[in-house]
Parts: structure tokens; C-alpha cells; sequence
């Protein structure tokens, strides 16, 4: 695995699937559920072009959740940076 792999994986280790899984709007909400599931596919995957994919969306998903004319379940500045 080279190491774009190994710093998204880390990347991907610092997010809070616990506090993620913790908001109210979980059960329903397709985009919360997608940041935890593709957050353990990419700790679980080895392919990189699978890691690099499952990152982006990823990411697409994290923006969502972060802006506040899109979803916005994330109002506090600090909690972002989480």
C-alpha cells in the first residue's frame, strides 16, 4: 500500500463516527449513515483506488453535513474540526 493510502486511512481514523452516530437526525439520514459506513470500509480495504474513491465521497458527505445551506446537522465551528 503506498502512502496516499496510508494518509487517507489516518485521515479517515480521526473522524468521530461515535459523535456522528450521536446526532438526532441519524436513524433517517442517508448522508450520516453513508460517513460511517464508507469511514469502515476504508479502515477495512486494501485497493487503493477503492480507498481513494471511498475518500472522496466521503468527503463530499462530510461537506454536507458541515454547510449550513446543504444539510447543516453541524452547527458548532469546533465540532467541524472533528
Amino acid at each position: 500500500m503506498n502512502s496516499k493510502s496510508e494518509l487517507i486511512k489516518q485521515a479517515v481514523a480521526k473522524i468521530d463516527t461515535d459523535k456522528i452516530a450521536s446526532y438526532l437526525q441519524h436513524p433517517q439520514s442517508k448522508t450520516l449513515r453513508r460517513i460511517i459506513g464508507y469511514s469502515k470500509r476504508v479502515q477495512d480495504s486494501d485497493n487503493e483506488q477503492e480507498i481513494f474513491k471511498l475518500a472522496v465521497d466521503l468527503a463530499y458527505c462530510l461537506d454536507t453535513i458541515c454547510d449550513p445551506n446543504k444539510a447543516g446537522y453541524v452547527k458548532d465551528e469546533n465540532e467541524k474540526k472533528h
